[in-house]
């Protein structure tokens, strides 16, 4: 129904995605909703990398 304020989701093994999407978006909301302009990414010489808000010193939570 296009006007439903709910929704039923069904989650299966071996990730749950909603949970992960549902998190991230809380995370962003709580952030202040920032734009993408904000994010960043470092990524070191030996592969390792990380996504930020505002400065390396403030890295993206993982989910999941």
């Amino acid at each position: 129904m296009p006007d439903a304020e709910e929704f039923e989701a069904y989650q299966c093994e071996p990730r749950e995605l909603w949970s992960e999407l549902r998190a991230a978006y809380t995370w962003w909301s709580d952030q202040g909703r920032p734009g993408f302009e904000r994010f960043g990414l470092t990524v070191n010489p030996d592969g390792t990398a990380w996504a930020w808000l505002d400065s390396p010193e403030h890295p993206v939570p993982a989910v999941g």
